[in-house]
């Protein structure tokens, strides 16, 4: 036996909600079944009750209006059962039939042996009839057509036969019976109809949200899956070409004895070192592989620098790439030139939401130099202009925070 989890039944919630129509069908077919079951009950017995007291002046024409009306609601109640969804011309056939009924039936009575009878003239049909109409039309002016045909043709059939103020309640009173029924179960089907539309709406919430959620979780898997693979290649490259060309470029006996090739490798060491991501945010991007680029410069000169990433838009304008880019290896070639160390630090990551609009990027690069104090060197044309300027031409800022002996951090934002 396979073990149920919290996602199967969820699946099953689902599949119950969207089955909503479907029940709210099969509940307004019961109603209508049992409803009209129930009149037929109450008209059998009136016909009992009348022949008993042989009410009837025509016996050929009650018979022919009562198979009339009891054959049609047996081919109502087997269409109700077996169609979904019910033709329109069963409603219409339905008001018809009991109307004749109704309008036929007092001619084959004698009136006043008849009106001790509880329902004697088809008044349960005409109820019947109008829930039926209220319930599978769901229409308030189709429900108010059929209740009108049907009080019409009662009043009719009725006011030849009765007189004075009692006569006139006898005739209103099932009216009132019919339209007020009816009405209830047209409010009724239409709440439920209304439920079963938010229910649709709050089904389609769900799934799309559910859709989201499986798409953020495969980009994470995926992303997660891309890191390892990177992770395994950069060990790869680490126990390869990095040792032997961080060996080549060093100045013990494995050092190549030309300075320019040991510079080039030290270049290509600190390359390598930067493309590769070392935190499971560290994704590969134009601004990353831009940062990278940017050091190298540096490298050059013997400033060795340390990378981290994190989280990287990648859809940052070109502009600000390479306004990012170009202000961070300006910072760096100052550290080269003018810090008196060989260590630098570059970290850059979102500062925010990456699904914000525009992401906010933060990039920094820290040394542990011999630093300045800004109150009394001037900022040089590097910073004003290189860093600063070309940071304040795309929408960016850079901050300058230097104190002798500890060290320059350089902070470049986008946007500001």
């Amino acid at each position: 036996m396979g073990m149920r989890t919290e996602f199967d039944d969820d699946q099953d919630d689902t599949a119950g909600v969207v089955d909503l129509h479907r029940r709210i069908r099969g509940v307004v077919a019961a109603v209508v079944v049992l409803s009209r079951l129930a009149s037929l009950t109450m008209v059998a017995l009136s016909v009992i009750a009348a022949a008993q007291v042989h009410a009837y002046t025509s016996i050929g024409l009650a018979v022919a209006v009562y198979a009339s009306v009891g054959g049609w609601s047996a081919v109502l109640i087997l269409t109700v059962v077996r169609r979904d969804p019910i033709p329109g011309w069963v409603l219409v056939v339905d008001v018809a039939v009991t109307s004749a009924g109704v309008l036929a039936l007092p001619l084959a009575v004698d009136n006043p042996v008849f009106a001790p009878l509880a329902s004697p003239y088809l008044e349960p049909i005409t109820v019947g009839v109008a829930v039926a109409v209220a319930l599978i039309s769901g229409s308030a002016r189709l429900t108010a057509l059929g209740c009108a045909v049907l009080a019409v043709t009662y009043a009719v059939g009725q006011a030849p036969h009765v007189s004075g103020a009692s006569g006139v309640v006898s005739i209103v009173t099932p009216i009132a019976w019919q339209v007020g029924t009816s009405a209830c179960c047209y409010v009724f089907v239409q709440r439920l109809r209304q439920v079963a539309v938010q229910v649709d709406v709050a089904t389609a919430r769900v799934i799309a949200d559910r859709e989201r959620v499986a798409a953020a979780r495969a980009h994470t898997e995926e992303r997660a899956r891309q890191f390892r693979e990177q992770v395994r290649r950069y060990r790869a490259l680490h126990d390869g070409p990095l040792r032997i060309l961080t060996a080549v470029a060093g100045p013990g006996p494995a050092g190549h004895p030309d300075p320019e090739v040991r510079r080039q490798c030290a270049v290509s060491v600190n390359v390598l070192r930067g493309a590769t991501p070392d935190e499971s945010g560290g994704n590969l991007t134009d601004l990353s592989l831009a940062l990278v680029e940017a050091g190298a410069d540096s490298a050059a000169y013997g400033l060795r620098v340390e990378y981290h990433f994190a989280n990287l838009p990648e859809d940052l304008p070109p502009s600000v790439v390479d306004a990012l880019a170009k202000a961070s290896g300006e910072a760096l070639s100052n550290v080269a030139v003018h810090a008196g160390t060989t260590k630098a630090r570059l970290t850059a990551l979102s500062g925010g939401d990456r699904d914000s609009d525009p992401p906010a990027v933060t990039v920094a690069i820290v040394d542990q130099g011999k630093g300045f104090d800004p109150a009394v060197a001037e900022h040089g044309y590097g910073i004003r202009h290189s860093i600063i300027g070309r940071m304040a031409d795309v929408g960016g800022t850079a901050t300058v925070d230097s104190h002798p002996g500890e060290g320059t951090r350089i902070d470049l934002r986008w946007p500001a």
